[in-house]
Parts: structure tokens; sequence; C-alpha cells
């Protein structure tokens, strides 16, 4: 009996502290997991450091410039969509974190509410 009582002291205590930490460090995980800030400093950047460096004449000197717009334009749509992701995996973090703290006090009711089933059902 004095192992329930510590693991309610615990679960209603530091244990929902924990809980509540989630709310606020699954969002940073996933910030650091894709690295926003990193992305968004090279969001205009050639897509993999692929740059034409120019040629002699006026035809090549157009093509290096063409290549290296297209190769930007390949880079933020990729870092764009990344980043995009990222947002949706925090958001979706937050809220599971925020589902996590709401629900951690109710979860050993419902063990006792399962084992009173289950012996009456």
């Amino acid at each position: 009996m004095h192992m329930i009582f510590q693991m309610l002291r615990w679960w209603y205590g530091p244990g929902w502290l924990q809980a509540t930490h989630r709310i606020t460090s699954l969002p940073l995980g996933v910030e650091r997991h894709f690295s926003f800030s990193l992305l968004g400093q090279t969001l205009f950047s050639p897509w993999r450091r692929i740059v034409s460096i120019g040629g002699r004449g006026l035809d090549a000197k157009i093509r290096d410039a063409l290549d290296n717009f297209v190769s930007r334009c390949v880079g933020f749509v990729i870092r764009l969509f990344v980043l995009m992701t990222a947002l949706g995996g925090m958001i979706s973090a937050f809220v599971f974190g925020i589902l996590m703290a709401a629900i951690w006090p109710l979860l050993p009711l419902f063990v006792v509410y399962c084992i009173i089933r289950g012996i009456t059902g």
C-alpha cells in the first residue's frame, strides 16, 4: 500500500511537472532537429552549393547565371518545404505536450476504473 501512495505522490508531483515540461521541450527538440536558424540563414543559397562559374562569352555567362538562378530556386523550394514540415512538427509536438499534461492526472483514475469494470463486467 505504501508503494501505491509513493507512486501517486510522484505522479501528481514531479511526474506531472515533467509532463508539463514536455510542452516546451518537445517543440524545441523539433526545432533543434530541423535547425530552423540554419535553414533560415541559407534559404536563398544554391541547392547543394551547385554554382556555375562564368565562362568567357556572353552566352556562357547568361547560361551560368540561369543555372545559378535555378539552383537557388530549387534550394529555396526545398528549404521552404522543410521549414513548413518542421513548423507542422513543432505545432504537433506542442499540442501533444498539452494533451499529455491535461490527461496526466486522469490516468491513475482510468486504471482504477478499468480494474473496477474488469471485476464487475
